[in-house]
C-alpha cells in the first residue's frame, strides 16, 4: 500500500538535472539510474505498469541515501524522498524483504534490548579494540569498525535519574542510549543550564527511522505511536539525533492514514527540537574558552529535514570555537542507516569523500548534531590511520566551554 500521491510529484519533475550534481550516489556511480531524476523516471514507469515491479527495481530503488540534497536544489520541490520510501514500501509487499532486511526490521531494531546486549557480546568476544581520539572503538573479524556499545541503555541505568514527568521530554535514539551515554549526560546538563529539567522515560525504543527506509511502513508506524505514547504530557520533545528528529517531525505525519493517528501526529511532530534550537548563544559568551580549530559537518536529516544548520555554528563560535569550514560540509556521510550495510563499498566511496574535505581543512576535532554521522566517520578516520582526529557531538563542546566558564 502506498502512503504518498505519486503522480502529484513525479509529473513535477522537468528533468532539469539540478539534482544530478548533489546526490553522493550519482556523484560515486555517474549513472543516470543512480541519480535522483533516474529514480523519479523509474517510478513513473513503475506506477504507469513500463516496468515490472522486481528485485532489480528494487535494488537500484535501495540505491538512495535519504540525505534530501535533490529535494534542497529542486526548483519545484519535488519529494524525492517520499517517493522512494513510498514504492520501496510496494515493493517491499510485492518482492518481500530480504532475510537481512528483515532480521533489521524484526529483530535489531524492534528488539533493541536483545539486539545490542547481543552486539555488546560479539563485541567483547571477537572485536579487536581500537582507541582513537573520538573514543573506542572494535573492528569485528568481517574488518567492519564499530563504536564500543555499552553493556546497559541509558535510560535503565543509574545515570537515568530524570524518570519523572516533566513538560521537556529527552528521546534518546537508540546510539545515544546504547553507545553514546556522553551525549545523553552532556544534554542533560545543557538543559538544566536553560533552568528545564529533562524527561527521560526508562522505556524508549526505536523511533523507527531504519523500518521506514527499508519499506516496512506498518512497523515504522508501530514504533512511531509507542514513542508518542511516552511523551504524551510533554510540551516539547528534544532530541541530540538529527535522523530522529526529522524522523518524528518530518515522518511521523505521513505514516498514519487513520486520520486521528495523522492528527495525533501532527501535534506530536510540532513538539519535536534539536537541543541546539532550545540553546541560545549568551549562554557560552565571555567563556574564553578556545581549543584549536574545529570543523562542524551537517547531518543531512539535521539540516534539511529539522531546518537546524545556522543555530550549531553560532553556539560554537559563542562557545569560544574557530571553525573551519570544509568545501561541502552538508554532503552525505554516507551513513544512510542500513544503506551502509547494504551497499557497503559505495557507502565507504561516500565517506570518504567526507574525511577527505575534513582534512583539507587541518582542523583537529569535527563537530556534528548525529551520533550515527560521528560513528560513520570516525570509523572512516580511523581506517585512514587518522586517529588524532576527534569526531564529537556539538553538545560535547558546549558542555566543556560552559563548565570551563563556571569554574572561573
Amino acid at each position: 500500500m502506498m502512503f504518498f500521491n505519486h503522480q502529484d510529484q513525479y509529473s513535477l519533475c522537468v528533468k532539469c538535472g539540478k539534482c544530478r550534481p548533489v546526490c553522493p550516489v550519482f556523484h560515486e556511480l555517474n549513472e543516470e539510474g543512480a541519480s535522483p531524476r533516474g529514480k523519479i523516471s523509474l517510478v513513473q514507469a513503475l506506477l504507469e505498469n513500463k516496468v515490472e515491479p522486481s528485485r532489480r527495481t528494487k535494488r537500484f530503488l535501495s540505491e538512495c541515501l535519504l540525505c534530501a540534497a535533490c529535494v534542497a536544489v529542486c526548483p519545484n520541490e519535488v519529494r524525492t524522498d517520499l517517493l522512494v520510501l513510498s514504492v520501496r514500501e510496494s515493493l517491499a509487499d510485492y518482492a518481500g524483504n530480504k532475510l537481512m532486511e528483515t532480521a533489521l526490521i524484526k529483530g535489531v531494531f524492534s528488539k533493541t534490548d536483545i539486539s545490542f546486549k547481543l552486539g555488546f557480546a560479539v563485541e567483547q568476544a571477537i572485536g579487536r579494540k581500537i582507541e582513537s581520539g573520538s573514543g573506542m572503538f572494535y573492528r569485528l573479524p568481517s574488518n567492519r569498525i564499530l563504536p564500543e556499545l555499552k553493556s546497559a541503555k541509558f535510560s535503565i541505568s543509574k545515570k537515568n535519574t530524570h524518570t519523572h514527568k516533566t513538560k521537556t521530554g529527552f528521546f534518546l535514539g537508540c546510539l545515544i542510549d546504547f553507545v553514546n551515554h556522553d551525549i545523553a549526560e552532556d544534554t542533560i546538563t545543557l538543559l538544566e543550564a536553560t533552568g528545564k529539567t529533562p524527561f527521560i522515560p526508562r522505556d524508549q525504543a526505536c523511533c523507527g527511522l531504519p523500518a521506514l527506509s527499508m519499506g516496512d511502513r506498518r512497523q515504522a508506524a508501530k514504533q512511531a505511536k509507542a514513542v508518542m505514547a511516552l511523551f504524551d504530557t510533554a510540551e516539547t520533545v528534544v532530541t541530540a539525533c538529527g535522523s530522529c528528529g526529522s524522523m518524528m517531525k518530518n515522518y511521523y505525519p505521513v505514516l498514519f492514514d487513520d486520520p486521528q493517528d495523522k492528527e495525533n501526529a501532527l501535534k506530536f511532530a510540532a513538539k519535536i527540537k534539536d537541543i541546539a534550537e532550545v540553546l541560545e548563544p549568551d549562554m557560552f559568551q565571555n567563556t574564553g574558552h578556545s581549543s584549536g580549530l574545529t570543523t562542524y559537518h551537517d547531518p543531512c536529516h539535521l539540516k534539511r529535514g529539522m531546518g537546524v544548520a545556522k543555530k550549531p555554528r553560532t553556539l560554537i563560535r559563542a562557545a569560544g570555537y574557530e571553525i573551519a569550514e570544509m568545501q561541502s560540509p552538508d554532503r552525505c556521510c554516507g551513513l544512510g542507516g542500513a544503506f551502509t550495510i547494504k551497499h557497503r563499498t559505495l557507502s565507504s566511496a561516500i565517506t570518504k569523500e567526507k574525511t577527505d574535505d575534513i582534512s583539507s581543512t587541518t582542523a583537529a576535532t569535527v563537530a556534528t548534531g548525529c551520533p550515527g554521522c560521528m560513528a560513520n566517520i570516525s570509523a572512516m578516520l580511523i581506517e585512514q590511520g587518522r586517529l588524532q582526529v576527534k569526531v564529537v557531538h556539538t553538545v560535547r563542546l558546549l558542555v566543556t566551554a560552559l563548565k570551563k566558564n563556571t569554574a572561573v
